[in-house]
């Protein structure tokens, strides 16, 4: 029972550092309320959020090749298109649910539904059976994922859209996404800790991932399910719609300056995302000459670091201004990639500091575009008179996937000029080329961010 110790100090911290905040730009407010059990619950359903990115990003390619037999390029093929599908799937998820009237409101039946779905698809493809066509295995595979993708559209977008149903108040939905930030962090952590674990005990590599399929597809439904229980209480907005239908209301970006701004800054920030998380085993393993085991230690503690990071960045955001400080954040992080540029083989231990100075300013440079974009929903309501979450959010999530694919796919061609230029008898132009990607890439993204960001203008009074 020692083990969820880090998590709920830091839970408990948000509710202490928090008690008394001050408006965007430093004027004081009235003590909130506490978060009470249904936003906690909203909170805890970001634990299937993030243990499937954990699991996913880490484990999903090795197993389609080494355990489903499946060739790297047609592996690569059908874990691709799934994810194209989601670029599309989810904005029309969340016009959707934008236009859903049940007993249960806007968006907890897509939490069941998403839930039930997801947790279902993940745990069957972990449990796929050996084919010995690998162009057939390659073809299931891409179908679960696709059902796998679905489910997870059917509950992200809708999930996400809740964080401006539930409170209007500014100061309290930095509160919330800071404690969704918590979970998602502690999330990381036994995804990271439990995964190898869980396939060294089994008795070879697929039952292992079996196991990794049930176990945490289980714990996808849990989530989910907690999440829509939770807020059956939760406060809740309808909207009659009076604008045009579909897809046409991706005008929304032209209309909402702010919303424009932070989407493209958060779009920035997941590319940088992408080639830091990508390239840290590359640059461990060759140019720091360590074991890949290490990874196994240096993810660990930015996710520890991130946990108790979050209730800090709430507190000053909420006390100086959530653009102010997310400007900071997202310039410190783009100065912080630079500096594994002086951390060499004789110094890799460097690299544990570093990780925990990492951790701490992404924690903000993704916490506080996240608090910020519900307050675009507001501007959005004043400019059409709807209440138009899922649409927004729709395109957050749909800018946050297309991200991660579009960074993955730009690491690859770095990683290939590099090994070209290695190959032309260039020397050490590969190591090279991993360092810049790993440092400079990925800093020049989180200084875009930085920028985008500069340029976000929102009145807090209206």
């Amino acid at each position: 029972m020692a083990k969820p110790a880090a998590p709920l100090a830091a839970v408990r911290a948000v509710q202490a550092l928090s008690e008394r905040p001050a408006l965007e730009g430093g004027t004081r407010a009235p003590a909130s309320g506490r978060i009470d059990a249904a936003k906690l619950g909203w909170a805890t359903g970001e634990f299937a959020l993030a243990s499937y990115v954990g699991i996913a990003s880490i484990y999903l390619l090795f197993y389609a090749t080494e355990v489903l037999g499946i060739p790297p390029a047609w592996a690569g093929l059908a874990l691709l298109i799934p994810r194209l599908w989601n670029m599309v799937s989810d904005p029309i998820i969340g016009i959707l649910s934008d236009r859903t009237r049940t007993r249960f409101g806007r968006r907890r039946p897509y939490l069941l539904a998403g839930a039930v779905v997801w947790g279902a698809a993940f745990c069957l493809m972990f449990n796929l059976p050996h084919m010995a066509r690998p162009g057939a295995a390659a073809l299931v595979l891409g179908l679960v994922f696709m059902l796998n993708n679905t489910g997870l559209t059917l509950y992200q977008v809708p999930y996400s859209a809740m964080l401006a149903e539930m409170t209007r108040d500014h100061l309290e939905r930095t509160r919330l996404v800071a404690y969704r930030e918590v979970v998602a962090r502690a999330a990381i952590l036994l995804t990271l800790a439990s995964g190898p674990w869980i396939l060294a005990a089994a008795a070879n590599q697929r039952a292992g991932f079996q196991i990794i399929g049930a176990v945490f597809g289980a714990g996808i439904l849990g989530s989910g399910l907690v999440a829509f229980f939770a807020t059956a209480g939760a406060p809740q907005t309808t909207s009659e719609s009076r604008h045009s239908h579909g897809l046409a209301q991706f005008a929304i970006l032209k209309d909402n300056r702010p919303l424009r701004k932070v989407t493209l800054s958060f779009l920035c920030v997941n590319l940088g995302d992408a080639l830091f998380s990508g390239s840290l085993v590359y640059f461990v393993t060759e140019v720091l000459g360590r074991s890949p085991a290490v990874i196994g230690t240096l993810y660990p503690i930015s996710s520890i670091t991130g946990i108790f990071a979050a209730p800090l960045w709430m507190l000053v955001a909420n006390r100086y201004g959530k653009t102010k400080i997310c400007q900071i954040a997202l310039a410190l992080c783009a100065i912080c990639c630079l500096l594994p540029l002086i951390i060499s083989s004789s110094s890799y231990w460097l690299m544990y500091p570093f990780m925990c100075i990492y951790g701490f300013f992404n924690t903000g440079a993704r916490l506080l575009p996240n608090a910020i974009v519900p307050d675009t929903v507001e501007i959005d309501q004043q400019q059409t008179g709807e209440r138009r979450e899922g649409l927004i959010f729709g395109i957050f999530v749909f800018v946050q996937q297309s991200a991660f694919a579009v960074g993955g796919f730009l690491l690859s061609l770095l990683l290939a000029f590099a090994t070209h230029h290695a190959a032309a008898g260039t020397g050490s132009a590969r190591m090279t080329g991993i360092s810049l990607s790993f440092t400079l890439a990925a800093a020049v993204f989180y200084g875009a961010a930085f920028l985008w960001m500069l340029r976000y203008r929102t009145d807090p009074a209206r």
